[in-house]
């Protein structure tokens, strides 16, 4: 393997991202609103069960969760990301850093886990539960990040699930 050193890369940085997940079609497979609150229907609290799960086993690694919400239709969150990647040097002529992977694998991961254990509380091994990919919003500044806080803190607060991983 080679060193960051000797592929000029940089040193480690941390990202933040504001990703979205939802659900095939979406659906709402996780619950309904009524006005102002989401309810969570059994998927819906698979969804919650499995994301603190997948948050607590990466507390040490190159993840760290922070407010997320599961919705009717899918779930968002503010993750950050510590890029080991590094970034490409000048030289490259790309000024954005590498895409991290362990980002993608992170989500790959929960959408595996819980599509596993919704299908079988549905009954219904094997059928879509999620759209193909995720939304990503790199987060670029204190501004965007408070109003994105704000936005998630209103619809965990919805759903009657404040969380924020530590």
């Amino acid at each position: 393997m080679a060193s960051t050193f000797q592929l000029g890369l940089s040193k480690p940085s941390t990202t933040v991202y504001h990703i979205h997940l939802l659900t095939h079609q979406e659906a709402f497979l996780f619950g309904d609103t009524s006005g102002e609150c989401t309810h969570l229907n059994p998927s819906g609290q698979i969804a919650v069960a499995e994301w603190q799960q997948l948050a607590i086993a990466h507390r040490r690694d190159d993840i760290r969760v922070g407010l997320w919400a599961v919705l009717p239709n899918g779930l968002r969150a503010i993750i950050a990301v510590t890029n080991r990647e590094g970034t490409l040097p000048p030289n490259y002529g790309v000024q954005t850093p590498v895409k991290p992977r362990v980002l993608s694998s992170f989500v790959a991961g929960f959408k595996t886990a819980a599509a596993k254990r919704i299908n079988l509380v549905r009954g219904e091994p094997g059928a879509p539960v999620w759209q193909r990919g995720y939304q990503e919003q790199r987060i670029e500044d204190g501004e965007t990040l408070t109003r994105i806080r704000q936005l998630l803190t209103k619809q965990a607060q919805a759903a009657g699930i404040i969380q924020e991983a530590r």
